[in-house]
């Protein structure tokens, strides 16, 4: 059984990781078999001296890797043993996307330059007529035979330069571009948006045409609001999730 997390909690991980860990943990050695209940968040908070976030946050993890389900009024229930085979991204700040990038590579399959047209000058924030580097391909986990995601990344044709740098696919475009020109990515913003898979892509993920998809719209924007860099994917509903955490601070009364 875990009881108490005082000595992991002194290596730095969130509380909320440590104790998703102890359950899956707990739920991998049998201690809570398939289709039995987890303890109540009031019971868990008790036994691993936590706040009641700390628990929720935990649950949520454990949710989102596919181990339990919760049902109003029945308690949260141990669906599967085992982690689903989903990827799941954690989002705390724009660090957190190198770590994507290490865990996914892209497989390219087409560079190019693209003449944009109003619809995409518009996506862009360019104007039409505009040549900008095209970059496509598959997005692949290590060690699974089917992508993850098809991805298309537009470069700033100023930026060009990094198709001689795309190497493997195993750098983030938007760190190349960094690296070569000296700039600096200093915000990027995200889009998230579901929508059914079409058949051509449904050919290239290897799923059924009309099944859920998440599309992911990056933009990385330089100093002065430049637009370096957008990066288009999209994901199969039943291979990634997204998680985003959000650190509020609250300034004192002056």
């Amino acid at each position: 059984m875990s009881q108490g997390l005082p000595s992991l909690l002194s290596g730095g991980q969130p509380r909320y990781l440590v104790l998703a860990q102890a359950l899956i943990d707990d739920i991998k050695a049998g201690r809570y078999p398939l289709g039995s209940l987890l303890p109540t968040e009031h019971e868990l908070c008790q036994q691993f001296s936590v706040s009641r976030h700390t628990v929720r946050e935990a649950i949520r993890r454990l949710s989102e890797l596919g181990l339990i389900s919760r049902q109003q009024g029945v308690g949260t229930r141990v669906k599967a043993t085992e982690v689903a085979s989903r990827y799941v991204q954690a989002s705390e700040g724009i660090a957190d996307l190198h770590q994507y990038v290490r865990d996914v590579r892209l497989e390219i399959d087409a560079i190019g330059d693209v003449t944009l047209d109003d619809a995409l000058a518009e996506l862009l924030e360019a104007k039409p007529g505009q040549i900008w580097l095209h970059v496509r391909g598959l997005r692949h986990r290590e060690g699974d035979t089917e992508p993850l995601a098809r991805s298309d990344v537009y470069i700033n044709r100023a930026y060009r330069g990094i198709a001689d740098d795309l190497g493997d696919g195993t750098q983030p475009i938007y760190a190349l571009i960094e690296r070569r020109y000296g700039v600096q990515v200093v915000e990027v913003s995200q889009h998230l948006s579901a929508v059914n898979i079409g058949e051509a892509d449904a050919r290239l993920l290897d799923v059924e045409p009309g099944e859920a998809g998440l599309q992911v719209i990056r933009k990385y924007f330089g100093a002065n609001q430049e637009l370096l860099e957008v990066a288009i994917s999209l994901h199969p509903g039943s291979r990634f999730s997204y998680s985003m955490t959000q650190h509020l601070r609250f300034q004192g009364a002056s």
